[in-house]
């Protein structure tokens, strides 16, 4: 992929590298960032409840507890220097802590915004400025990470990352996590379980 401001910059992490995957390391995209990083050979670390770290272990991601321990702190021990990337998925005071994690020439990649109750389209607009804003700082870039612009950018791009992607889960060398599995006439109890955050992992609905 394009090296660029205006896509994720896949190709800009190498063998060896390391990230910080911010809260909900072990959520639906969280979890997907882990396993491809694994299989990268990138060296990650990623925040959890307690009772849900022993799942980025299992990634082999150095797991942080963030309720109980200093984010900043943790990252800054490991690498005075900063990361090459952070992704956020809650932007406000996240992004820009997250943002000071950084390493001369990283990039912080947003790939969603945390949004009040009936404020969400304002807040996702006003976290999409934010990081443009950022972006306006010297030595270091941000990215906006959305399906859509991605499709329409360049198709056969994403056709062919689709493609690999398929071709990974295919080879077993990544795996999605099934935390569930309703049938069609029940996909309203699927929603409540989703809302209840019952489940942890994608949920499928049968139609069989």
């Amino acid at each position: 992929m394009e090296d660029s401001a205006e896509s994720v910059p896949s190709a800009y992490v190498q063998l060896g590298d390391w990230l910080w995957i911010r809260h909900g390391a072990t959520g639906g995209v969280g979890d997907a960032l882990c396993q491809l990083g694994a299989h990268r050979g990138l060296v990650m670390y990623g925040t959890a409840s307690e009772r849900s770290l022993h799942r980025l272990r299992d990634y082999d991601i150095v797991p942080i507890d963030y309720r109980r321990q200093d984010v900043a702190q943790v990252v800054r021990a490991k690498h005075p220097e900063g990361v090459r990337i952070v992704y956020d998925h809650l932007g406000g005071a996240s992004m820009r802590a997250n943002h000071r994690l950084l390493a001369p020439g990283g990039v912080l990649v947003s790939y969603a915004f945390m949004g009040r109750p009936g404020h969400v389209l304002a807040d996702t607009v006003r976290g999409a400025l934010r990081n443009r804003m950022l972006n306006l700082l010297p030595g270091k870039r941000t990215a906006l990470c959305t399906l859509p612009r991605e499709i329409a950018t360049d198709p056969s791009q994403h056709q062919a990352l689709l493609t690999h992607l398929f071709e990974l889960a295919l080879g077993r060398h990544i795996r999605p996590r099934i935390g569930a599995c309703f049938p069609l006439s029940e996909a309203a109890e699927a929603h409540r379980a989703l809302e209840r955050r019952d489940v942890h992992g994608k949920i499928i609905l049968t139609t069989f």
